[in-house]
């Protein structure tokens, strides 16, 4: 338990000098269910009880990019939502998690990507096994400028984080590997995380496989099922 909670201490801090950073273990804003204060306390509690339920028996990591706004935002989960706190609560975790969103009693949260990785997580029985966590730790938004723009801007947007922001999610990576048992082979899913072991050379990558997002889907099935349930 030490181990987990000097993780929790770190992403609770959070990035600096990241602007357009929003961090759910630490912040809130008007999406968030009431009491919003007490919401990110909660998301910190679900990564806890994710992490307790995999100390022992996991054996692979998929690193991504970053948290989107529709994902680890509302359940404090990588590649998770809050469809998946409902619908595969056991695979989650050992015990019900919290649902942070405004509308998630009524209409939890859902992530396309999420729903991917945990589809292939339940087919092959091995959800307990894998670690799921991202390069940046923190989700990174467009600013928003006030003027028209050509897509989504705010916390409720999706960029790509930047190679220094990245490079602050290399201790607290360092920090994670420690809650474990057993030494974790990392796999990347997405240039962002292939970029980035390939600088941190402490952590080997174990093979590289494309993201699910923007039309990713059947190339990243696949390569789960050759690369990383080989591992298992």
């Amino acid at each position: 338990m030490p181990s987990i909670q000097r993780f929790l201490d770190l992403i609770e801090a959070g990035p600096t000098k990241s602007p357009c950073v929003f961090n759910p273990w630490r912040d809130h804003d008007e999406r968030d269910r009431a009491p919003r204060a007490q919401m990110p306390a909660l998301r910190l509690a679900n990564m806890a009880a994710y992490l307790e339920a995999r100390a022992r028996n996991a054996r692979v990591m998929l690193l991504g990019e970053a948290p989107s706004h529709r994902g680890c935002r509302f359940s404090g989960i990588a590649f998770c939502s809050e469809v998946e706190l409902v619908h595969k609560r056991e695979q989650v975790a050992r015990k019900p998690l919290a649902l942070t969103s405004r509308e998630g009693d009524a209409k939890p949260m859902r992530e396309r990507s999420a729903a991917v990785i945990w589809d292939e997580l339940e087919r092959a029985g091995c959800a307990h096994q894998v670690v799921l966590w991202n390069a940046f730790p923190w989700h990174p938004y467009r600013e928003a400028t006030g003027a028209e723009s050509d897509g989504p801007c705010g916390p409720s947007s999706n960029r790509k984080p930047k190679r220094p922001e990245v490079e602050q999610g290399r201790a607290v990576l360092d920090a994670l590997m420690g809650c474990f048992t057993h030494r974790l082979e990392i796999f990347a899913v997405g240039k962002v995380a292939e970029d980035a072991l390939g600088r941190w050379e402490e952590v080997p990558c174990a093979g590289y496989i494309r993201h699910p997002a923007q039309g990713g889907e059947s190339r990243f099935r696949a390569a789960f099922r050759e690369q990383v349930l080989a591992r298992l």
